[in-house]
Order: structure tokens, then sequence, then C-alpha cells
């Protein structure tokens, strides 16, 4: 499959693995070595001021629809990390030890 054009995901409305809206997708932060997406953020919570990192992968982008492959419970327990800079290696790796558990 394709991977899908970045603005087309920077546009996007998420949703959860059971059918509910999320809401807008923030960021897109890319793989730093294939340069694909790797994860999405999504503002959550009240006034959706925290950023959530949500794995691309298992991803279905639909029209305007993201559809991703987690529950939003599960998302809004994934670690608290700053979406305004690349991740690291090891936020990325905590992030996938998370998510595959």
């Amino acid at each position: 499959m394709a991977q899908p054009d970045i603005h087309d995901l920077q546009e996007a409305t998420a949703w959860d693995a059971d059918g509910e809206k999320l809401g807008e997708v923030s960021q897109v932060h890319l793989d730093a070595r294939t340069g694909e997406p790797a994860f999405v953020t999504v503002g959550l919570g009240l006034f959706n001021t925290r950023e959530h990192f949500i794995p691309f992968d298992g991803a279905r982008l639909d029209g305007g629809d993201l559809h991703v492959a987690y529950t939003k419970d599960k998302i809004t327990d994934a670690p608290d990390l700053s979406a305004d800079s690349e991740l690291t290696d090891e936020q990325t790796a905590t992030l996938r030890d998370y998510y595959n558990n």
C-alpha cells in the first residue's frame, strides 16, 4: 500500500479502533531512517491540550478519516511526551514498547 500524503494526514480526523472520534490530527512524525509516517499526534483531554502519540502502524486513511489500530483508552494512557520536537530513539522505543503490550 502506498503511503498517504503528509498533508492529507495532517488534515485528517482520527478515529479509534472502536470507531470513536478522537479529533483532528495535529502532527505527523516521520521515521528518521525511512521518512515514512511513524506516529501521528491528536489532542485529547480537556480542551484538547495534551498531544497523544499514536502509531501509524495499522492505521488506514479513508478519505479525510484516519482509522487507527488502538482504542481511546490505550491512547489516553500512553506515555506523556512532548510533541514539539522530533522524537528521540529512546522516546520512540518507549512508545513502541507501550503500544506493543
